[in-house]
């Protein structure tokens, strides 16, 4: 059989292989070091293993509900990275110490207190963004509550943890945040949204139907974000994760340990925040710039 030629690669074959090979290289640094990852007050042991390279050097990354579970890590893992962190979350206490050890790890990210249910917080929070770091990229768009169990008609439809408290922190909450967000990134020629669905934003639920309902809503927000917004430079994606070892699933689960949750699924185990944080932080990079109004599941193949 004849050789065949070796044919010279043009200019812009080369930038995508070249981008190509930075994107793998930063699917192989998921593994970030996140340290000790808080989740609601309880200590969580995580992967440890500095970047070789800082991806998100000096952008400005926006998280709401980052003072535990998958916005905690999420925020370790910006900073990591060389982003410049900005979040919020209802509990003082536990945003500061965020904010403290991601600083102690050299890592640059500023904590204020917003509750996404009210939208003049909102509206302070991401001008503050803005204010502190001079612009915004990313926005992570996940607080969320679990809600209250129940069918519809034996929930409270008011007062904390109601149906009323679930739709307006899980929508509420996710509209408000963009409704701010977008100028801004308009303004500074684009950027990306991040929103946090659910498992349960693609069936329903017998016992947990408001908060179904809610992560479904989030989706068709995510969406509708895209279509409009593509001409603008601006993507916007949802992430559906399954079981995390976070504190809302235990709440959620009503049990006094996560240890053996998952056993039953494919991969025997529930998720750790840093591993929803490693896939965030790649749906984010510049290497993924087609990808737009799609939902992310990352749920260890149990919708398989």
């Amino acid at each position: 059989m004849a050789d065949r030629p070796i044919l010279p690669i043009n200019p812009s074959r080369r930038r995508f292989l070249t981008q190509g090979a930075a994107g793998a290289a930063g699917l192989a640094l998921g593994a970030t070091a996140l340290g000790q990852s808080l989740s609601g007050g309880q200590a969580q042991a995580s992967q440890s293993r500095a970047p070789e390279h800082k991806r998100y050097q000096d952008k400005v990354v926006l998280i709401t509900g980052a003072t535990s579970g998958i916005g905690e890590a999420t925020a370790h893992a910006y900073a990591q990275h060389g982003g410049k962190v900005f979040f919020c979350g209802r509990r003082e206490e536990l945003g500061q110490q965020v904010q403290n050890a991601i600083r102690e790890a050299g890592g640059d990210a500023t904590y204020m207190r917003a509750d996404v249910r009210e939208a003049e917080q909102m509206e302070a929070f991401v001008k503050a963004c803005v204010a502190t770091y001079g612009g915004l990229d990313i926005a992570f768009n996940n607080a969320g509550i679990e809600g209250p169990r129940g069918g519809l008609d034996d929930i409270a439809l008011t007062g904390d943890g109601s149906y009323q408290d679930v739709m307006r922190t899980n929508v509420d909450g996710v509209l408000f945040a963009m409704h701010y967000e977008l100028p801004l990134m308009r303004e500074h020629g684009g950027g990306v949204i991040v929103n946090t669905g659910s498992m349960l934003s693609h069936r329903g639920s017998a016992f947990a139907g408001a908060y179904a309902g809610s992560k479904h809503a989030v989706i068709g927000l995510t969406r509708s974000v895209a279509s409009k917004e593509a001409g603008n430079g601006i993507r916007a994606i949802s992430i559906s994760p399954g079981g995390v070892r976070t504190a809302l699933l235990q709440r959620f689960m009503d049990v006094e340990s996560l240890d053996g949750a998952g056993e039953n699924s494919p991969m025997g185990r529930i998720a750790e925040p840093h591993e929803v944080a490693d896939v965030i932080i790649n749906l984010t990079a510049p290497e993924a710039t087609f990808l737009n109004g799609d939902d992310v599941k990352i749920d260890g193949a149990s919708s398989a």
